[in-house]
């Protein structure tokens, strides 16, 4: 059967609105007999609006690959959105 353990709910950082991710490890994702995944769940305005399911055998693949994107946010210049307002968010200093 079944079984889904809760790991952690993230709130993503939009100004605009609370969209937030679900972190789930599932034992037994596929019946009896497959092996457990990591389970990513995407929530917008409360509605599921996504999912993705990452075999454990994969699962330090896709962190390296968080790690290399986060690297290039890094190098790669931004924009900053409201940088002629004066503030971190919309509405001016």
């Amino acid at each position: 059967m079944r079984e889904r353990i809760k790991v952690k709910t993230i709130t993503l950082a939009q100004y605009f609105r609370e969209d937030k991710i679900n972190i789930s490890h599932i034992e037994k994702p596929y019946g009896e007999f497959s092996d457990p995944v990591v389970r990513i769940d995407r929530f917008e305005n409360g509605k599921t609006t996504g999912l993705v399911e990452i075999p454990y055998e994969n699962l330090e693949e896709v962190i390296e690959a968080l790690h290399k994107a986060e690297d290039m946010c890094d190098s790669i210049p931004h924009n900053d959105v409201h940088g002629e307002l004066k503030s971190n968010v919309g509405g001016g200093a």
